[in-house]
């Protein structure tokens, strides 16, 4: 597998944990509470980051999509497990990956095709992911919360 991508895969399976073990260090009605910041919850932008991640997931694989109706969490804990079985597939799959740069061909949600390699799409999913842990932060500090630094110049650091 390309070391970039597997590099880019594994900050993005780090700021996701770094992320939910913030969260669960805050009192956990936080995950549910309801704002207007683009999103009702943290809990909805979490379950809209692994709804996503699944379907991009399906679409490497060359499966039909699976549904990008977010999923509906109701514990940081049952988010949180959610979240890393699913990374662990995917990373498990990438691992099986010998060309980085093969080309998919999938339909998005408004029925067009496109076709992207392996790479782009993993790419994706991390600017995605890396976009929602954002939100994340910005709802935390409308609560009253901090959020926890997630750049990849962390991950880097580390």
């Amino acid at each position: 597998m390309n070391g970039r991508i597997f590099q880019l895969y594994d900050y993005h399976i780090w700021a996701n944990e770094r992320m939910m073990n913030h969260l669960k260090s805050l009192p956990g009605e936080i995950l549910l509470k309801e704002v207007d910041l683009g999103f009702k919850s943290i809990a909805e932008v979490i379950g809209h980051i692994v709804s996503v991640d699944e379907v991009w997931f399906s679409r490497i694989k060359e499966e039909p999509s699976a549904s990008l109706a977010n999923k509906q969490f109701s514990n940081i804990e049952e988010a949180g497990n959610y979240m890393n079985n699913l990374q662990s597939q995917i990373r498990e799959y990438l691992l099986s990956v010998h060309d980085m740069e093969k080309s998919v061909t999938y339909t998005n949600t408004a029925g067009q095709e496109f076709r992207n390699s392996i790479a782009e799409i993993v790419q994706h999913v991390v600017n995605h992911g890396t976009y929602h842990r954002g939100n994340i932060s910005t709802i935390l500090r409308h609560l009253g919360y901090s959020g926890i630094q997630t750049d990849y110049i962390a991950y880097l650091r580390k």
